[in-house]
C-alpha cells in the first residue's frame, strides 16, 4: 500500500471532519477521538456536491454515520452504505496515524 501524508494529527478537529484532495479525489476525514479516524468520499452521492466533511456525526443503530448537510442522508463510516437509500453509498479509504502524522491510502476499502 502506498500511504500518503495528509496532515499533522493535531490539525484534525476533535469529533469533526475536514476535506482533503487525495490523488484527484475529494476525501472527507473524520477524527472521532478514541473511536479512531475515518476517511470516505467527500462527494454526497445524492447531490454530487462535495460536502460530507461538513456533516454531523451520529450513532444510529449501533453504527457511526455522517449526516449529509444537504438532504440529511446518513452514510456509515464503517461500510459506506446509506441508511435511507440502499442505492446510495460512498467509498471508504484506509487511514491511520503514525508518529503524529495522518496517513491515507487512495485504494478503496469499502462500498460502491
Amino acid at each position: 500500500m502506498n500511504w500518503l501524508d495528509i496532515c499533522e494529527e493535531r490539525s484534525l478537529p476533535a469529533f469533526g471532519g475536514i476535506a482533503a484532495w487525495v490523488e484527484g479525489k475529494a476525501v472527507a476525514i473524520f477524527n472521532l477521538g478514541e473511536q479512531g479516524i475515518f476517511a470516505m468520499d467527500n462527494i454526497d452521492p445524492a447531490t454530487g456536491v462535495s460536502v460530507l466533511s461538513r456533516g454531523l456525526i451520529c450513532d444510529l443503530q449501533g453504527d457511526i454515520f455522517v449526516a449529509s448537510p444537504l438532504h440529511k442522508q446518513h452514510y456509515s463510516l464503517t461500510d459506506g452504505r446509506c441508511l435511507e437509500d440502499e442505492s446510495l453509498s460512498v467509498n471508504l479509504y484506509p487511514i491511520k496515524c503514525e508518529q503524529g502524522k495522518v496517513l491515507i491510502n487512495s485504494e478503496i476499502v469499502g462500498s460502491k
